[in-house]
C-alpha cells in the first residue's frame, strides 16, 4: 500500500548503487502482484515493476517474486498477523469474498531462493516463489478459525479477484529440496507460526 514517492526514490537509488558495484549476481525481492492486471495499476506495483526491469537488464540479475510472506514478526500489518489478532480479539473485520492470496514460509523462501541464486549458469530471470495454489480469503480465515478454535467476527463483501501465479520453477526446486508447496501447504504454514502453544 506504499504510495510515498520518497520511499520509491530511496529504493531506486539503493538499487542503482548495487547495480554499479557489478556483483556476479544481484538478487531482488519483487512481488507476485506485478503479474496481476488489477494490482499493477497501484503506485507500489508500478514501482516494483520498474525495479524488476532494472535488475533484469543487468547480467545475472535474479528477481524473486514473493506473495504474502509468513514468519516470526511483530509487524501487525502483515495479512496473517492481522487475521490472527482480529480473530483472537473478536474484533470485527471485512473480508473480500472473491480475493485470493498466496502464503509462503520465509524459511522456504530462503531454501528455494538460495538454490536459485547459486545456479552456476547465472541466467537473468524472474521467478515466483509461492504455494502451488492461491487460496480464497474466506478459506484462509477458516484455517485461522480452526487453528484458534474460535469463530471469526467478519463480514464478506463482493470484492476481489483470483490470484494466478506461475509457480512451476519454485515447485520443482522445492521437490528437489524435499518439501511440497502443493495441497495443504498454506494451512501447514499457518499452523507452524500461529498454532497456540
Amino acid at each position: 500500500m506504499e504510495t510515498r514517492s520518497s520511499e520509491f526514490a530511496r529504493e531506486h537509488t539503493l538499487l542503482r548503487q548495487s547495480l554499479e558495484v557489478g556483483a556476479r549476481r544481484l538478487v531482488y525481492f519483487g512481488s507476485c502482484g506485478v503479474t496481476s492486471a488489477e494490482a499493477r495499476s497501484t503506485p507500489y506495483m508500478i514501482h516494483k515493476e520498474s525495479m524488476e526491469a532494472l535488475v533484469l537488464s543487468s547480467a545475472g540479475g535474479l528477481v524473486l517474486r514473493l506473495p504474502q510472506v509468513v514468519g516470526i514478526t511483530k509487524n501487525t500489518h502483515t495479512l496473517t498477523n492481522f487475521l490472527h489478532d482480529r480473530i483472537l480479539s473478536g474484533e470485527h473485520f471485512v473480508v473480500w469474498a472473491h480475493a485470493e492470496r498466496n502464503l509462503i514460509d520465509i524459511d522456504d523462501i530462503a531454501a528455494i531462493g538460495s538454490t536459485l541464486a547459486a545456479d552456476a549458469t547465472n541466467h537473468t530471470f524472474a521467478v515466483s516463489i509461492a504455494a502451488k495454489q492461491s487460496m480464497p480469503m474466506p478459506e484462509i480465515v477458516k484455517i485461522f478459525e480452526r487453528v484458534h478454535g474460535k469463530t471469526a467476527n467478519y463480514s464478506l463483501i463482493e470484492k476481489g479477484n483470483p490470484l494466478a501465479i506461475d509457480t512451476t520453477i519454485a515447485v520443482e526446486v522445492a521437490e528437489r529440496l524435499g518439501f511440497d508447496l502443493g495441497e495443504g501447504y498454506i494451512e501447514k504454514v499457518i499452523r507452524k507460526y500461529y498454532l497456540p502453544c
